[in-house]
């Protein structure tokens, strides 16, 4: 069995600003998880985990194919004390509907991963910046990104399958324009 995870993934404007603060966190504390695994800036819409690679990639292509590009709004930071500093965006229906439709499609060839943390009515959407923090870094990584964020909208491009740990893309796929 291995882990997965569906991500959403931003224009190029948005994948800079955050990959910005990535970088900067990680140069100045040392904590270069989301650098060096080459982990794109993204929100996780699912975790599963299955040995049924082929199953979920077909039912992805089927999902992809009918969703659009969709508005995103990032209006705080916030932290999983303590290890984890994200930007968080605001609950929309395209963000509740994604998370929604693709864990019940895909947990048909699945199960559940990362101790349920991306199932619908359980999931905190969020685009880390930095993961794996010690208690000595937190303040120091915080205080980078609060003084380089201010809210700001996005546009979730592409769906990603990717497998978790060490990440590696699988595929990709860009959303339609809407119509």
């Amino acid at each position: 069995m291995k882990d997965y995870a569906v991500t959403l993934e931003f224009d190029n404007e948005t994948e800079n600003k955050i990959q910005e603060m990535i970088d900067e966190v990680a140069r100045v504390t040392g904590c270069d998880y989301m650098k060096q695994s080459k982990i794109p800036p993204h929100v996780t819409v699912s975790a599963l985990v299955s040995d049924n690679e082929e199953a979920l990639l077909s039912e992805m292509e089927s999902i992809a194919e009918s969703m659009a590009k969709n508005f995103i709004w990032f209006a705080n930071i916030g932290i999983f004390n303590p290890f984890v500093i994200y930007l968080g965006p605001v609950m929309n229906e395209f963000l509740q509907t994604t998370c929604k439709t693709v864990n019940e499609r895909l947990l048909q060839y699945a199960d559940v991963g990362n101790r349920g943390r991306y199932l619908p009515n359980q999931w905190v959407p969020h685009a880390a910046i930095v993961v794996k923090l010690t208690p000595d870094t937190i303040k120091e990584a915080f205080a980078i990104v609060q003084e380089k964020f201010s809210a700001f909208g996005a546009t979730a491009e592409k769906i990603v399958l990717a497998r978790a740990e060490p990440y590696e893309e699988l595929k990709s796929w860009k959303l339609k324009e809407q119509a």
